[in-house]
Formats: C-alpha cells, sequence, structure tokens
C-alpha cells in the first residue's frame, strides 16, 4: 500500500508542481489587486453595488460590500469563486485515474498482481491523492501567510487554517466521489463527465439557489455551501461542515471499496 502511494505520488510530481504554481499565481495576483480596492474602497463599492445580484450569488457572494474588505475579496476570488472549481477539478481528475484510469491504460493487472488486496489498492490511490491535493492547499495557505503582513490583509491564523483545511477538504471529497465511480465502472472519461457535471450542479445550485426560495434547502446539500459556512476565512474551521466533508469522503470510500471488490476488472 505504500509503494503504491509513494509511486503515485512520485509519477504526478511534475503536474504538482504546476498546480502548486497555478494556485500560488491565482493567490499572488489576488492579493496584489487589494491595495488598489483599498485605496479607492468608495468607487468599487459603488461599481460592485452596481452588479446584478445573481452574478454575486453564483460566486458566493452575498453582499457586494465585502469585495472591498481582504476578505471578501480573497473568498470570492480562491475560496468561493475560481479556487473551490479549480481544486474540484484536481480531485476529479485524481480520483477518476486512480482506479479507472489503470483499468484503461492497462496497468491495473499489475496492481492486482502484487500481494496487495484491493481495498489496499483503493485506500493507496486516494492517500496519495491526498497528499497531493494537501501539497497544492498548503502552498496556497503559504503564499497567503507570507503576503498576510506585506500587504496588509488582517487575516488571522485560524481563519487561513480553516479556509484552506475546508477547501482541501472539499477537493478530497470530489476525489473520493470520483473514485468510488471509476472503481464502479472502470472507465475514465465517464467517470471525468459525470464527475464534472455534478460539481457543476452543485455549483449552480449552491449559487443561484438564494434567489430562488423554494429551492433555498438544497444549498445544503451541496459541498459548496460547506465550504463557505460560515465564512471559515473569517471565523476559523466550523465543525459542522468539517463533520460533513469527512462523512461524504467516509461514504464515498466505502461505496469504492465495495463496488471495486465485487466488480470483474478489465485487464
Amino acid at each position: 500500500m505504500l509503494t503504491i502511494l509513494s509511486t503515485t505520488v512520485w509519477e504526478r510530481r511534475r503536474s504538482t508542481l504546476w498546480w502548486v504554481l497555478g494556485m500560488m499565481a491565482l493567490a499572488g495576483l489576488t492579493v496584489a489587486f487589494f491595495p488598489s480596492i483599498r485605496n479607492d474602497a468608495e468607487a468599487y463599492e459603488s461599481l460592485f453595488d452596481s452588479m446584478p445580484e445573481g452574478l454575486l450569488s453564483v460566486f458566493g457572494i452575498e453582499d457586494a460590500s465585502t469585495l472591498v474588505t481582504a476578505v471578501g475579496l480573497v473568498n470570492s476570488r480562491i475560496y468561493s469563486g475560481i479556487g473551490p472549481v479549480v481544486l474540484a477539478a484536481l480531485g476529479i481528475g485524481l480520483g477518476s485515474s486512480a482506479i479507472a484510469g489503470e483499468e484503461e491504460r492497462g496497468t491495473l493487472d499489475l496492481l492486482l498482481a502484487q500481494p496487495v488486496t484491493r481495498t489496499q489498492i483503493v485506500l493507496g490511490k486516494f492517500a496519495a491523492a491526498a497528499i497531493i491535493i494537501g501539497v497544492v492547499v498548503l502552498s496556497l495557505f503559504g503564499i497567503l501567510a507570507i503576503l498576510n503582513p506585506i500587504v496588509d490583509l488582517d487575516f488571522t491564523l485560524t481563519g487561513m487554517v480553516g479556509a484552506n483545511v475546508t477547501l482541501g477538504l472539499l477537493a478530497l471529497t470530489f476525489c473520493a466521489f470520483a473514485t468510488a465511480l471509476g472503481a464502479g465502472t472502470g472507465r475514465r472519461g465517464v467517470t471525468t463527465g459525470i464527475s464534472a457535471a455534478v460539481t457543476a450542479t452543485f455549483f449552480f445550485i449552491n449559487g443561484l439557489a438564494p434567489l430562488v426560495e423554494e429551492i433555498l434547502w438544497m444549498r445544503r446539500l451541496t459541498p459548496f455551501y460547506w465550504l463557505q459556512h460560515p465564512n471559515p476565512l473569517a471565523n476559523g474551521i466550523d465543525p459542522a461542515a468539517i463533520a460533513v466533508f469527512l462523512g461524504a469522503i467516509a461514504l464515498c470510500l466505502f461505496v469504492a471499496v465495495w463496488t471495486f471488490n465485487r466488480r470483474d476488472v478489465g485487464v
């Protein structure tokens, strides 16, 4: 199992580096834009207030006035806008390649020929994905921690930890879902497509539900709601959100192990 973990991480070392650089660039560009907003806050606030409520809601922004604050700006770009979509894509990519990718490449038979169980293969692949996601999220935390005093963002340590932990758990949730789907179907393309569709559906339900009272209750069914409940960058970790993410991950891994152990694989 440790060999599976280390081999998977090593094979993805180059792509992981690009993910790290991409997230650091996103954070750096977002923070670099903040001083100009802070220096002309009234003008920017008027601009943001003129934007359609629906457009702001899609990106998890409930109050346009918060965009002139460091917490509001970074949240809108990194922790409720682009960042979650990017990390979800990373999780889906890792999850879809864990079992289904190996099966389509014809390398799964080499793994099954080793003295490991199918359960160990699933858990080893997921552990490797967790390490990769952890490295990417840790790099994001690191760049924000460096820029925090330089740009006077006034982020708290508990806030930065809370925001990045929940962002990492969001990516792991979609990774676990894709792993389970790939373990059941053995088809990487199908797994990626369905996972992407589910992610997009959750994203837009979370964003548009506040505009339609009849479906407002559906927000709680989406991982994106728990990502920003209750604004971890400002308030720190929410135990309820952590419990929801961990429960979803555990359920998906259980399904992945159960289906993979009972399915005839194509080798």
